[in-house]
């Protein structure tokens, strides 16, 4: 979850969904009374036509919260309310109208009071949701630019000049110049890879130039080269950097990383049940015995079971209890590979800090 703007003296708060982890959290914050901002989708009715029929506006609105649901279907949240704010021309205050809530929608909350426990659960959010940061290298044949993302902006580093001869000078000489660039990349890379921990690192750039990086720093320096993956730029300026956030680079490569490391964490599971450790559980009669004893370092929790109106209520319990022995919990999306695999286990299993009695 990212906190795009707050001020607390005028009572709101703006954020935007990182995953399926922030609905759950949303659940936990959003509350009648409150007013909720967001882009939505709304059928205008026209005279003299079915109520059904009609075109789908887009429009801003702002809901007073009356109910708040899960679709586990959709896995999305569903926030119902009465229309406060909205376009004069359609003439929808007062009527009623769903919000639907997913991944990368941005809200607004309004709130008359928010408390030290809507403040506490929306910093757990962050933290739960905050991700490692990302190296971006837009190149060219002039040089290379090297930029940091976070949660809230792109940063130049460096620039890195590649002092390449033209192309039409001796192949030998352009041969051995693009070494000394990619070489020069190459250290630049590793270095801040060492001191920043990034969790991707995302190459862009027009031509081939990137793959040849690419192809060299793989046979270089391999272990830096399974965090790569390649972007598209046009130019090697701070323009490409920008160029790469905005085309979704960074987003697809974030998905399969964070696939990557639910995939992680079912498969440390499967490894502790195949040594017989006791320092592993699942099924939701053992996890919650787990969890009551305070011996839960980290659960896993299927989204299926989150977003099931038979099974919601006892998985919100039970992560409620997790935030108040300070345990992890992670929600993995059912219809993903590490989530079918989590369901051969009933959806829920988690890792133990010391063992519990039978």
């Amino acid at each position: 979850m990212k906190i795009l703007e707050q001020n607390l003296k005028k009572g709101f708060i703006k954020l935007k969904v990182g995953n399926l982890d922030d609905l759950y959290w949303l659940l936990s914050i959003l509350e009648p009374g409150d007013l909720v901002t967001m882009r939505t989708t709304r059928r205008i009715k026209q005279e003299g036509i079915r109520a059904d029929s009609g075109e789908r506006i887009t429009m801003t609105l702002t809901l007073e919260v009356e109910k708040i649901k899960i679709d586990q279907y959709s896995e999305r949240l569903r926030v119902t309310g009465i229309v406060r704010i909205g376009p004069d021309r359609f003439g929808i205050q007062g009527q009623h109208h769903t919000l639907n809530v997913m991944e990368g929608s941005i809200i607004k909350i309004e709130k008359r009071n928010w408390n030290k426990l809507h403040l506490d659960i929306l910093k757990r959010a962050r933290e739960y949701s905050k991700k490692g940061s990302i190296l971006l290298v837009a190149m060219d044949d002039e040089g290379a630019t090297v930029a940091k993302l976070d949660a809230y902006r792109a940063k130049e580093i460096a620039y890195v000049r590649s002092n390449l001869p033209p192309k039409r000078d001796d192949v030998r000489r352009r041969e051995d110049s693009e070494r000394r660039y990619y070489n020069d990349l190459s250290n630049l890379v590793d270095e801040l890879n060492s001191r920043i921990n990034p969790e991707a690192i995302i190459i862009g750039g027009p031509g081939y130039i990137k793959d040849k990086f690419l192809s060299y720093i793989r046979e270089k320096k391999p272990k830096i080269s399974e965090k790569m993956r390649l972007g598209r730029a046009s130019s090697s300026t701070f323009s490409g950097i920008l160029e790469m956030i905005k085309r979704g680079d960074v987003e697809k490569v974030t998905k399969e990383f964070t696939l990557s490391h639910d995939m992680e964490s079912v498969e440390k599971i499967f490894e502790l049940l195949a040594k017989n450790s006791r320092l592993v559980t699942y099924g939701f009669g053992e996890v919650r015995k787990a969890v009551g004893y305070g011996a839960v370092e980290e659960v896993l929790v299927v989204s299926s079971l989150l977003f099931n109106p038979k099974t919601r209520e006892e998985t919100l319990r039970l992560l409620e209890k997790c935030e108040r022995i300070r345990a992890k919990f992670h929600i993995i999306d059912t219809e993903s590979e590490p989530g079918e695999k989590l369901a051969s286990l009933g959806g829920i299993a988690a890792r133990l800090r010391f063992q519990v009695s039978d």
